[in-house]
């Protein structure tokens, strides 16, 4: 995308060789996730990633250091990135069948692979239309060409039934008018995304989070790691966030939490 090009050291130092924030920023968002290293993004079809997940920050620099063992000082061909499911649990621990699901986030992402201006242009089109209608969201970038715009998980009710959620990404998809969006987020809780501050596997960009200030003017080299601070303001939710979104659902699918329905 850009010529862009990481060294080993690079990587070690970014993911917390010096310094922990990032470390405990990816973390932090992946608590309560499957989460799993990627160094090739085909095993996340096969519905798993290279590695091991994490527990503590501290795993993440030394399972980065690990991925990078075999290379011997040689340049990476992809980098380690680290992705999270969009759903959250409850119980987690080694036997998956007693979990119970917390919530899902809902990501909007185009897919677009050859031009990033495009792909933001068509993201602009949901912000716009969550905007109108005062939905909390999140946005990040993936690394690569497109933003991620997210619905997160604490947002909705938890009374929301998931057999809405799909029904309801369709209605912002449709009522936006934004084009190229990849349905696969819709459908299941362990579908996997690149985590926020993770490096991207194939650019080496970072999947940085983005304020709505910045999306408007927002280029790939800001993603670059030397310029990417951790924003502590961009994992704070509003304290209204479900009434905000209550009164969105109820606009869209007449969908109350208090049982109330159109």
């Amino acid at each position: 995308m850009l010529g862009y090009i990481l060294s080993q050291e690079d990587i070690l130092i970014y993911y917390g060789q010096q310094d922990r924030d990032i470390a405990e920023a990816i973390f932090r968002y992946g608590q309560n996730r499957d989460t799993t290293l990627v160094l090739n993004a085909a095993t996340l079809s096969r519905g798993h990633g290279d590695g091991p997940g994490f527990d503590f920050p501290e795993q993440i620099p030394q399972i980065a250091r690990e991925s990078l063992s075999d290379l011997k000082g040689r340049v990476p061909r992809q980098y380690p990135a680290f992705h999270g499911t969009v759903g959250k649990y409850a119980n987690q621990g080694f036997f998956k069948r007693n979990r119970e699901l917390i919530g899902m986030d809902m990501v909007f992402d185009i897919d677009i692979k050859s031009d990033y201006r495009e792909t933001f242009r068509h993201a602009a089109r949901i912000i716009d239309f969550l905007d109108s209608h005062d939905v909390p969201y999140q946005i990040k970038f993936s690394g690569n060409t497109s933003p991620h715009v997210i619905l997160p998980c604490e947002a909705f009710p938890q009374s929301f039934p998931q057999n809405q959620f799909a029904r309801l990404f369709r209605m912002v998809e449709e009522k936006s008018g934004a084009q190229h969006v990849d349905s696969s987020f819709s459908s299941s809780s362990g579908h996997f995304l690149r985590l926020p501050y993770s490096l991207n596997e194939r650019t080496g960009l970072v999947s940085c989070p983005i304020t709505r200030d910045e999306f408007d003017t927002f280029e790939p080299g800001m993603a670059e790691w030397q310029n990417v601070e951790v924003n502590e303001e961009w994992f704070q939710l509003p304290e209204d966030v479900q009434e905000r979104m209550e009164r969105f659902l109820v606009d869209m699918i007449g969908f109350s939490a208090s049982g109330e329905n159109n």
